[in-house]
C-alpha cells in the first residue's frame, strides 16, 4: 500500500477508538496516555513542525549530486574486476548523465529554496496579524456559577468532552466524578501540572488541540475564556473546527463574558494588546443558529452560559 492509499482520517479515528475502549476498561490511565501521546509527537513526521520545510531542503540538498563511480565491490570471484571494466568502458556516458541530472536538481532545489523563503516571509507577516492560539481572557475574582448548569447538560453525552482553558481542571474533575470521559486543554503550564490528581489536562491551546482531533470525536466541547480575544480568522476556524469535530449529539458550551465588563480598569492586559472587542452574547447566539444549532442562553451580571446542540438532539 502507498502512501497515497492510506486514509488518516479514518486511522486516526480507529486510533481514538480502540484508546476510548481501552480507557473505559482501565487498562489506559491518563498519565500512561499521556506519556503515548508525547513519543507520537516526538517522533512522528511531522514532530518538526514549523521548521519541516527547511528540513526537507536540507534533505533536498544533502541529496542532489549524483556521483558516477559506481561501486564494484562484489563477493564473487572477480566480480570486483568485471564491474570495474564496465565502468571505465561507460564512465565517459554516465559522468555526462549525472552531470546533466545533477545540474537539473539544483536549479529545482533553487526554486525549491526560493518558495521556502517566501513562505517564511509570508508566516511572519502572518504572525504579525495573529497567533496560533489566542490568549485567554477571565474576570477576576469571579466564581465559576455556570459550572453546574454546564454539567447538568453535558451528563448524558456520548463520546469524549473537551474542556478549553481547563485551568486547574476544576470543571474536567467535575465531569470525571460523573463518570463522563473528559480531558482539558490549556496552554498555561503552571495551571495544568501536567497529571494533576490523575486528571488528563494537556498543555495546548484550543486551536492547535482541536486541529489534531479526528472528525466527529467529541460529543461534547466547552470553550471559556478563549473566544474572547479571538481575531475573526481564528473565530471563524473555530467554528469550522467544532462542526467537524463533534459527534452528531454533541453538546456546544460557549462561556462568554460581556463586553462591558471588560472595559475600563477591568480590561485585561492581553485582550487590550490582542486588539479586539469580544463579542457579545446575543452575537453568539446568533452565530450559533446561523449553523443551524438550537441555541439557549442564561445571563450574568458580567457574563453569560450558552448552550447550542444540532437539531435533531432537540
Amino acid at each position: 500500500m502507498s502512501a497515497d492509499d492510506l486514509d488518516l482520517d479514518l486511522i486516526r479515528q480507529e486510533i481514538a477508538a480502540e484508546v476510548a475502549t481501552r480507557r473505559a476498561s482501565g487498562s489506559l490511565d491518563a498519565l500512561e496516555e499521556r506519556r503515548l501521546q508525547r513519543l507520537f509527537e516526538q517522533y512522528s513526521p511531522h514532530a518538526g513542525g514549523v521548521g519541516a520545510l527547511s528540513d526537507a531542503l536540507r534533505s533536498v540538498d544533502a541529496t542532489i549530486y549524483i556521483d558516477p563511480e559506481v561501486p564494484v565491490a562484489s563477493s564473487q570471484p572477480a566480480g570486483a574486476a568485471i564491474k570495474k571494466t564496465l565502468r571505465k568502458a561507460n564512465y565517459w556516458y554516465m559522468r555526462w548523465i549525472t552531470t546533466q541530472t545533477t545540474k537539473a536538481l539544483s536549479n529545482i532545489a533553487g526554486v525549491l529554496h526560493q518558495v521556502g523563503t517566501e513562505i517564511d516571509r509570508m508566516n511572519r507577516r502572518l504572525d504579525l496579524v495573529a497567533s496560533d492560539n489566542p490568549p485567554i481572557i477571565e474576570l477576576a475574582g469571579s466564581t465559576p456559577w455556570w459550572h453546574e448548569s454546564a454539567v447538568g447538560q453535558l451528563d448524558a453525552v456520548s463520546g469524549r468532552i473537551v474542556v478549553a482553558a481547563c485551568g486547574e481542571g476544576s470543571l474536567v474533575r467535575e465531569l470525571t466524578s460523573r463518570g463522563l470521559d473528559a480531558y482539558g486543554t490549556d496552554p498555561r503550564r503552571e495551571l495544568t501540572s501536567e497529571g494533576a490528581s490523575g486528571l488528563d489536562l494537556r498543555t495546548e491551546g484550543v486551536i492547535d488541540h482541536l486541529e489534531a482531533v479526528a472528525d466527529g470525536m467529541l460529543g461534547g466541547i466547552v470553550l471559556t475564556g478563549v473566544t474572547e480575544a479571538m481575531l475573526p480568522a481564528q473565530r471563524t476556524w473555530l467554528l469550522r473546527a467544532l462542526e467537524r469535530t463533534a459527534r452528531a449529539d454533541a453538546v456546544f458550551i460557549v462561556h462568554v463574558i460581556k463586553p462591558e465588563a471588560l472595559q475600563g480598569d477591568k480590561l485585561p492586559v492581553a485582550l487590550e494588546l490582542a486588539g479586539v472587542t469580544p463579542l457579545r452574547p446575543s452575537t453568539w447566539v446568533a452565530l450559533l443558529r446561523e449553523r443551524g444549532l438550537n441555541v439557549s442562553i442564561v445571563e450574568a451580571d458580567h457574563d453569560a452560559l450558552i448552550v447550542a446542540t444540532h437539531a435533531q438532539r432537540a
